[in-house]
């Protein structure tokens, strides 16, 4: 049985963006439990529940988009300062504006880079485990 130090929570509708980042983190973040969701209204109940680290978050999710449950997480005491990093195919400038002004605190574009995505998660993480 292995042991995490620390838990990303995925947020993302497509089946072979899950399976990829499956793959990363298991060869770049062997120590960091993935959880995933496949839409933001279950994205928002795992992460009521488990409290991650981390949330990794899809734009264009089905039903309520990631700028609505981002403002869903920041209403509520028990996930406000979860870290939320934004993943998106939308790369126009105002989209990148959007994520900030709603408070991601990263945004990356798909497709991205391997490296860019390791390194950004372990930068969110190094504030330590979360703790409410």
């Amino acid at each position: 049985m292995e042991e995490y130090q620390q838990s990303v929570l995925y947020v993302e509708d497509n089946e072979l963006n899950m399976e990829l980042m499956h793959h990363i983190f298991k060869k770049h973040l062997p120590s960091v439990l993935l959880l995933k969701a496949e839409t933001a209204e279950h994205g928002l109940e795992i992460a009521a529940c488990q409290l991650p680290d981390l949330i990794i978050m899809d734009i264009g999710l089905p039903g309520m988009n990631g700028y609505e449950a981002m403002e869903r997480l920041r209403s509520k005491e028990s996930t406000s300062r979860i870290p939320v990093m934004a993943i998106s195919a939308f790369a126009r400038h105002s989209d990148i504006e959007q994520a900030r002004t709603t408070g991601f605190a990263a945004y990356l574009t798909k497709p991205f880079q391997v490296k860019v995505f390791t390194r950004t998660v372990k930068e969110l993480l190094t504030e330590g485990p979360y703790t409410p």
